[in-house]
């Protein structure tokens, strides 16, 4: 009686959280503009803090590396030095894409605002030109007039509706660099204070849940901050021997936009597989307009460049920092794209290889006990 008591009431308490799940799925359903709104609402405001987390996450990768490396006994003393040694970097990486890079790009923007109405000019005068060599019906080289006209057009309005957008984004860059300074500020906070967060964050996890949940809690995070430090270390070192040497080959071979293009190189490396030929595409078609010869000289040259790199450079940089092979790396990166964009097709891979990992080690789990089980059943089977 007691049984049936308690399945009763097991059934009725199981109904009640199916209804409730039910219930908040249609008011979420129904008012999920407001939701949305009051998501992102939050996250504007939490800006700061995430971007503080983020420049810590960061910082907290060479710091451990002076940890490792200075002869200091005492910990504490050696903590700060290498938290302030990591700041030093930091602010000296800065300095250097400031006073360095940055009057080249701008240089580099300069020349080609300046060539581009001759770029332009100069690939009409082309289209002409094949238009006159290639026999085409009149309805097509019509087309293709009322295209070049409206393409003209097109771009002289975008450009006189673009102050508008220049002031929105002024005040959007504005916010954001505020953002990014109060950012700084909590993330040199948190690298100071990392181990006294880390106490808070275990006791509050003590307090609300079981010592095993703890634990898992602990070992997910711990996998999860040595992925994404591996990923991020490696493929931003990567990403500046790349840049660096792009910018080298450039300059000897003569190839305009020497910078430009080695930053582009340089970041669209960040993303694994597509980013080298999103990268290459993209300098190509910018120094297309300067010279097609040079477009086809930096082609060959980055395509070699990437060879070099696959085989020599990543391996040793990055080597097997995700532990994924080349299909679910592929995998990861079209996921991650299709879902979140660049961010996505970035940081897809390390997410992937999170999950990868604790997919691997739960089917592992569930193994080991299925024949543990078979054991038991095998032994009793044998003392019967």
């Amino acid at each position: 009686m007691k049984i049936t008591e308690k399945m009763r009431d097991l059934t009725l308490k199981n109904a009640i959280i199916l209804v409730s799940y039910i219930a908040l799925l249609i008011l979420g359903l129904i008012y999920l503009e407001n939701i949305l709104f009051f998501i992102g609402m939050v996250f504007d405001i939490l800006q700061p803090f995430i971007i503080g987390f983020v420049l810590a996450f960061i910082l907290n990768i060479p710091m451990k590396f002076f940890i490792k490396k200075l002869p200091i006994e005492d910990e504490k003393k050696k903590k700060i030095i290498s938290a302030v040694l990591s700041l030093l970097l930091f602010f000296f990486v800065v300095f250097i894409i400031v006073i360095i890079v940055m009057p080249q790009v701008i240089d580099n923007i300069r020349m080609f605002i300046r060539d581009l109405p001759i770029a332009l000019k100069q690939l009409e005068e082309w289209v002409d030109y094949l238009l006159v060599q290639v026999e085409l019906s009149s309805d097509i080289v019509k087309k293709i007039e009322e295209f070049q006209t409206n393409f003209g057009n097109t771009i002289l309005t975008k450009i006189t509706t673009w102050g508008p957008s220049i002031a929105i984004g002024v005040t959007h860059f504005t916010s954001s660099v505020i953002n990014i300074f109060m950012g700084l500020v909590i993330a040199v906070y948190m690298l100071f204070s990392k181990d006294k967060l880390l106490k808070q964050a275990k006791k509050c996890g003590q307090a609300f849940l079981s010592e095993k949940q703890v634990n898992s809690v602990t070992e997910i995070i711990h996998l999860t901050s040595t992925t994404f430090e591996s990923f991020l270390g490696g493929q931003t070192t990567e990403s500046i021997i790349i840049g660096v040497l792009c910018y080298i080959g450039c300059v000897i071979l003569d190839i305009p936009y020497a910078s430009i293009a080695a930053i582009v190189i340089g970041f669209t490396n960040i993303i694994p597989y597509f980013g080298p030929i999103i990268g290459a595409f993209i300098c190509s078609v910018l120094i297309f307009f300067v010279s097609p010869v040079k477009a086809i000289v930096f082609l060959i040259f980055s395509t070699l460049l990437q060879q070099f790199e696959s085989n020599l450079i990543y391996p040793h940089v990055v080597g097997g920092s995700v532990g994924l092979s080349a299909l679910w790396v592929l995998f990861a990166v079209s996921v991650g794209g299709g879902l979140f964009g660049i961010a996505g097709m970035v940081f897809g891979l390390p997410t992937f290889s999170v999950i990868y990992e604790l997919l691997r080690r739960w089917i592992n789990q569930r193994i080991k006990e299925k024949e543990r089980q078979k054991l038991k059943i095998q032994n009793k089977g044998t003392f019967v």
